[in-house]
C-alpha cells in the first residue's frame, strides 16, 4: 500500500497561514503543543475546539472579549476559519500550529492574555461600585435591571444568597436551582454563578468544599448546562475568568468602572448582566454577613 503521509504533510505546508492575534497564556501549556482536536461548535462570532478526552475547550473568536482558553483573530481571518467549518472536523494541531481543511492558524507568536486571579484578597471600593450600579438600567436575563440586584426578591437573588451562607444544604438547594436555569448558550442561573466564585475571591471567602461539589456535579452529572457554560463554571472554580470580569476587581475609579461595565454589558445577550448581578448580590450579601458577625461579637464582649 502506497504511503501517502509525505503528500498529506506537503499538502498541509502548502495552506495559508493565519496568525493568531491574542492567546490565553495557557494554551502555551504542553498539552496544547501537539495533538488531534475536534470542532465543537460554530457560532457567528466564535467557534469552539475541544481536545479528544472532551475535557478542554479552546474559544476562538473575532470578539475581543479575553476568555479562559481563548483566542482571538482578525474578523477576516475569522471568517476564512469559520465559513464552512463543520462540528464533528478533526483538527491535526502540531507545534502550536492548528491545521484546518483549507488554512493553518498559528498560535505561536501570539500576544498572551491572562485569566488567573491574582492570589490573595483584593482591596475592591464597594461603595463606588453600589453607587456606579445604581444608574446601570441594562437588563438581566430575568429581565430586571441590574440596578435592582441588590433590593430585588427574585429566586435566582435568594439562591445566591443561599450560596453566600456556609450551610452546605442550603449551597446545595442553591447549585440545584441555579446551574443549567435559563436560556442560552451560557444560562442566566451559570452567569451568576460565575459572578458569585469571583466574588468570593475579592472578598476572601473562598470554600472548598462547596467548589469540590459543583466540580464534582460538574463532571459527573451529564446535561447538567451545556458544555459551553460548563467550560466558564469549571474554569471559575480553578479561579480563571475573563479578563474583564479581572479588570472589574482592579477598579479604583469612576472612569475605570464604567469602562470595565460597559465591557462585561457587551458580552452576549444577557450574560454580561447576570455575570454583574450574582457578583454584586454575592458581594453585598458576604458583606451584610461580616457586619452582622461585627455586631454579634461586639454585644457579645459586652456582656
Amino acid at each position: 500500500m502506497k504511503n501517502n503521509s509525505g503528500a498529506e504533510n506537503v499538502k498541509r505546508s502548502n495552506l495559508a497561514m493565519i496568525q493568531a492575534k491574542w492567546i490565553d497564556q495557557a494554551l502555551f501549556e504542553p498539552a496544547f503543543i501537539n495533538g488531534t482536536w475536534l470542532v465543537h461548535s460554530v457560532f457567528q462570532h466564535s467557534f469552539n475546539l475541544q481536545d479528544p478526552r472532551q475535557d478542554q475547550l479552546i474559544c476562538v473568536s473575532k470578539q475581543a472579549a479575553r476568555v479562559p482558553k481563548g483566542m482571538i483573530l482578525s474578523a477576516d481571518d475569522y471568517a476564512a476559519l469559520a465559513t464552512g467549518l463543520v462540528a464533528g472536523t478533526t483538527l491535526l494541531v502540531q507545534q502550536r500550529v492548528i491545521h484546518f481543511p483549507h488554512h493553518r492558524l498559528s498560535f505561536q507568536k501570539a500576544a498572551k492574555f491572562t485569566t488567573t486571579f491574582p492570589s490573595g484578597t483584593v482591596p475592591f471600593d464597594r461603595e463606588l461600585f453600589w453607587s456606579i450600579l445604581q444608574h446601570v438600567t441594562e437588563k438581566t436575563g430575568i429581565q430586571e435591571a441590574v440596578s435592582q440586584t441588590i433590593s430585588s426578591n427574585h429566586p435566582f437573588y435568594d439562591a445566591i444568597d443561599q450560596l453566600c451562607t456556609p450551610s452546605f444544604k442550603e449551597q446545595r438547594q442553591a447549585v440545584a436551582y441555579l446551574v443549567g436555569r435559563g436560556v442560552g448558550l451560557t444560562p442566566t442561573g451559570d452567569d451568576m454563578l460565575v459572578g458569585h466564585l469571583l466574588a468570593r475571591r475579592v472578598m476572601g471567602q473562598e470554600d472548598t468544599r462547596l467548589v469540590a461539589y459543583l466540580q464534582r456535579r460538574l463532571l459527573t452529572v451529564n446535561d447538567l448546562t451545556t458544555d459551553v457554560s460548563k467550560h466558564y463554571l469549571l474554569h471559575a472554580l480553578t479561579g480563571a475568568f475573563n479578563q474583564s470580569a479581572l479588570s472589574l476587581t482592579r477598579c479604583t475609579d469612576s472612569a475605570a468602572f464604567y469602562q470595565v461595565i460597559k465591557e462585561i454589558l457587551a458580552i452576549g445577550h444577557t450574560s454580561g448582566a447576570d455575570f454583574l448581578a450574582g457578583f454584586a448580590r454575592s458581594i453585598n450579601q458576604f458583606q451584610n454577613n461580616r457586619n452582622e458577625e461585627f455586631i454579634w461579637q461586639n454585644e457579645w464582649s459586652s456582656l
